[in-house]
């Protein structure tokens, strides 16, 4: 698989051939719908463990593991949708 920063694109970016190869998408690709199906859940899933986190008392530690959340869902939702 060609790298997509080197200026070939890959097989996700074949329908933007004409658009300049850039680290910061302008446009999305389209997802399958068993795609749009996980990164639903996923975020599902993330809503659930922040709830969880809200029962435990405020300070330092709780917002530290929000923030790590939070990384969580971003990192694997770009990796879903790349």
């Amino acid at each position: 698989m060609a790298h997509p920063l080197e200026g070939t694109p890959d097989g996700h970016q074949a329908p933007q051939l004409g658009a300049a190869v850039s680290r910061f998408r302008a446009t999305y690709r389209a997802l399958t719908d068993e795609k749009k199906s996980l990164h639903d859940a996923i975020k599902a899933k993330a809503v659930e463990m922040e709830a969880l986190f809200d029962l435990v008392k405020p300070g330092r530690y709780r917002s530290l593991g929000l923030t790590a959340l939070e990384e969580a869902v971003m990192w694997t939702v770009k990796e879903l949708t790349s």
